[in-house]
């Protein structure tokens, strides 16, 4: 073959490669965890952040060590935050004790919130750079944990919560926890 003739295929030849190698790595390749990503069964992550409006107060999750709690990470932002707002005041109704992380939210605009719609939860810490989101593995809000008395998480739910959720998974689930 003549030098112009390869010289016009070498892109389509370099091109052809480049997409061989791509199928043979993504055939080849596993998903990957997230590094701090936490699953059901695992230590909840250490968590220290400052209480929203605590004039220094601190959510840590040691000092939530020997008791069962729930987490819900959310933001004054978040549409599925609001849907999910009435549930998660039925709950604290039945004197489930919620902490809130607010994510990535101004401390004003949470405030404002949680005046206009209620405060379910009996402490709201601030994750301002979304670490502890990050710690969490938070795939996005309003996502909410359970953690039970010896800090293993024992429940992930990713999204809203209903009122079927929580009758079905949720409260059956709290109610083992504190019979223990």
């Amino acid at each position: 073959m003549e030098k112009s003739k390869i010289k016009a295929f070498t892109p389509f030849i370099v091109f052809a490669l480049l997409v061989v190698f791509l199928v043979i790595g993504l055939h080849h390749s596993k998903p990957q965890v997230p590094k701090f990503a936490q699953h059901i069964g695992d230590t909840a992550p250490v968590t220290d952040l400052p209480i929203l409006n605590g004039n220094g107060a601190r959510f840590t999750t040691a000092s939530w060590h020997g008791r069962p709690y729930m987490i819900n990470f959310f933001a004054s932002w978040c549409g599925d935050c609001k849907a999910e707002h009435e549930e998660l005041m039925t709950l604290a109704a039945s004197h489930l004790p919620m902490i809130g992380i607010t994510f990535k939210d101004k401390a004003d605009n949470v405030t404002s919130y949680l005046g206009r719609v209620g405060d379910p939860f009996i402490a709201v810490a601030q994750d301002d750079n979304g670490r502890a989101g990050i710690d969490w593995g938070l795939t996005g809000v309003p996502e909410t944990f359970v953690v039970d008395a010896q800090g293993i998480i024992r429940w992930h739910h990713i999204g809203a919560l209903t009122d079927d959720i929580a009758r079905d998974e949720l409260m059956p689930l709290w109610e083992s926890l504190t019979q223990q």
